[in-house]
């Protein structure tokens, strides 16, 4: 067993409890729509950073590489093993918003797919710090 600190949360719990300020929240809000264009279905979590990279590699053994630039070579967790800056084509992105506490805070993944995100919501009760993390 290990730990486990994950909440179920919304972009719009982001907005009232992330801290960030009205500006940041408004490109946020930019950012975001941009991103629901290409991935139109996401999931909010509040997650530590060990269940961040707990997560992301659930989906890429799911459902590939993320979209974007890679961001494995700091991961807890990795799944890419190249460490020089490059990015990968995928049906699926997250993106971190803000940090509520130390080493915790808000991020949200996005799907191309619908039933991709249906089967991540399935899988949010499952999503802890990992093996790096056993619980005493």
């Amino acid at each position: 067993m290990s730990h486990q600190t994950v909440l179920l949360s919304s972009f719009e719990e982001y907005l009232t409890n992330g801290g960030d300020s009205p500006e940041e929240q408004d490109e946020r809000k930019l950012e975001r729509q941009e991103r629901l264009v290409r991935f139109p279905y996401s999931v909010m979590l509040q997650v530590s950073f060990p269940e961040l990279d707990f997560a992301n590699r659930w989906c890429w053994r799911r459902f590939g590489p993320s979209y974007g630039e890679c961001m494995q070579r700091y991961s807890e967790y990795r799944v890419c093993n190249l460490s020089e800056p490059h990015s990968h084509l995928g049906v699926w992105t997250c993106e971190w918003f803000v940090k509520t506490d130390y080493d915790f805070g808000f991020n949200e993944w996005y799907f191309a797919e619908e039933y991709n995100r249906e089967s991540f919501l399935g899988s949010v009760n499952d999503i802890n710090w990992g093996e790096n993390f056993p619980k005493p």
